[in-house]
């Protein structure tokens, strides 16, 4: 029974999600022939009835979680555990509220985005609740998790099954059957299928979200979508090679010769067993996308890229690499590794409950005291890495206005970037720590630092009109001036010295419990 309600629940997502994606793609395509009454009249339905579909799928995905055998079978085998009608209303309501929260977002951002056409008071409107969507969304999945916690299996899935066993998430590392079978030599092998890693969809997630975000900031300074394409899908590969580089290298530097790398080289390039350094990517994916833009502007001359300012485009493309970072660790949580080493379980009640119970697994193994877990370090670098997008971009670059050295965005990121690492390697469980990201956590702080201070010097030395090289790197033709009044300058100010302060405030209080 639970299958026939996981098919629909699917086949229903998919419908829902590929009909609401190609009718707003079609509308786009008609934005300057549609005003806000038409845009509204014509649309409201045909979208509501997608998004009423999506909700629809999410609710049957619950009512086939309380009703699979799994699940039924988890229950009966805890003592004193019993599905409730309490965790239940959790479950059911909130996942309503979550997914529809998720579809208000998702409308608003493409109307506020892509439909400039409107005035000023509608896309106004569509702002606040596209921003205001966020937050609910972030509390109701929250709330919605409180209420299926208790009645998970540890450790979560951390990849989806597509065989003929049928369509299951799954945890690779526990090896379940029938999903696995063994093999004399080989060890467990998938049993007729493939498996996609959680970890590689939030990499991807996390890549495109930082290419929409730079295409969306390229168009409002220059006027066309589209001129990041190229770059993104040569740096986004290429920063995919620089992670498993990078892996390798810290592996064979702490297990030398022993390493399985050394041994069997060829396992290099096996991707889909796992392996992923994240500076590495980042370093080899920033060095190959400046490349690529370095190209367009100078050997190709193309128009498009020679009346920008390639130091404006750093400063917002750089220290938006945090975002992806920060999206990424989450595929370090399903698969249960990146973690720190134990504290007391209790330490971890700030957390949701899933949670909580996740960071009692090292990949399929649990902790041998049920009363300590493990040092939350991926959740606790995605807060660092968000805290620190917001706090380079819209309290550096953009809050300082006129006063901000343009360029120094990116050194800000290394110093950023590298403050956290530092911070945090030490911190990992044994099997996880690597000296090398330390020592270069250190590097790319002394870099960003140097960077940050050139491009102040050269700001300086520009406006006294005492640069004596005139490079067509440094214009920027099409670029709103949004330099900013004292008044603005001191409110960025305050406002970001207070969210600091709040930050500081709570990582103190943390580490207080731990």
């Amino acid at each position: 029974m639970s299958d026939v309600i996981y098919y629909i629940a699917m086949a229903l997502f998919l419908i829902g999600a590929i009909g609401y994606g190609v009718f707003l793609y079609r509308t786009i395509k008609d934005k300057l022939r549609l005003t806000f009454d038409v845009l509204i009249k014509k649309n409201t339905l045909v979208l509501g009835g997608f998004s009423l579909g999506i909700v629809l799928s999410l609710v049957l995905f619950t009512v086939a979680f309380y009703v699979d055998p799994v699940t039924l079978s988890y229950v009966s085998s805890k003592e004193g555990l019993v599905i409730d009608a309490g965790h239940q209303f959790l479950s059911y309501f909130f996942i309503i509220l979550f997914a529809v929260s998720m579809m208000a977002f998702i409308t608003a951002f493409f109307y506020y985005f892509f439909f400039n056409n409107f005035e000023d008071k509608f896309r106004k409107w569509f702002k606040i609740i596209m921003y205001s969507s966020i937050p609910l969304m972030f509390v109701f999945f929250i709330l919605m998790s409180e209420g299926n916690a208790p009645y998970l299996t540890y450790p979560l899935c951390n990849s989806l099954y597509i065989g003929k066993h049928g369509i299951k998430f799954i945890n690779t590392y526990s090896h379940p059957e029938p999903f696995f079978i063994y093999e004399s030599g080989s060890g467990y092998v998938l049993d007729g299928g493939i498996s996609i890693a959680f970890y590689a969809v939030f990499i991807l997630s996390g890549a495109l979200l930082v290419f929409a975000l730079s295409d969306h900031l390229t168009y409002k300074y220059y006027g066309k979508h589209g001129l990041l394409t190229t770059c993104f899908l040569i740096a986004f590969p290429m920063g995919l090679i620089g992670a498993r580089l990078w892996y390798v290298v810290l592996d064979i530097s702490k297990l030398g010769g022993s390493s399985h790398f050394v041994t069997n080289p060829i396992s290099i390039l096996y991707f889909n067993e796992g392996g992923l350094g994240i500076m590495g990517g980042a370093i080899l994916g920033i060095i190959s996308g400046v490349g690529v833009m370095l190209y367009f502007k100078y050997i190709k001359k193309n128009p498009d890229f020679t009346k920008m300012s390639y130091l404006r485009l750093a400063d917002f493309i750089v220290p938006a690499i945090l975002i992806a970072q920060a999206i990424g660790r989450f595929g370090n949580f399903f698969n249960a590794e990146v973690h720190g080493n134990e504290i007391p379980f209790s330490s971890l009640s700030w957390l949701p409950t899933f949670m909580q119970y996740n960071y009692q697994f090292n990949y399929a193994t649990q902790i041998s005291d049920l009363t300590q877990a493990y040092l939350p370090l991926s959740i606790m670098e995605t807060i660092t890495n968000l805290t620190g997008y917001f706090v380079i971009y819209f309290g550096i670059v953009k809050g300082l206005g006129k006063y901000h050295a343009p360029g120094s965005g990116v050194g800000w990121y290394l110093v950023w970037y590298g403050a956290t690492r530092a911070f945090l390697e030490p911190l990992r469980y044994g099997e996880f720590e690597y000296q090398a990201s330390v020592d270069t956590a250190y590097i790319m702080i002394a870099g960003g630092l140097a960077i940050v201070a050139f491009f102040i010097v050269f700001k300086i030395l520009k406006d006294k009109k005492l640069w004596i090289f005139k490079n067509s790197t440094f214009k920027d033709e099409i670029l709103v001036n949004e330099e900013l009044s004292n008044k603005e300058l001191l409110r960025n100010v305050i406002i970001l010295g207070s969210f600091l302060l709040i930050m500081i405030i709570v990582i103190t209080v943390l580490f207080n419990i731990w």
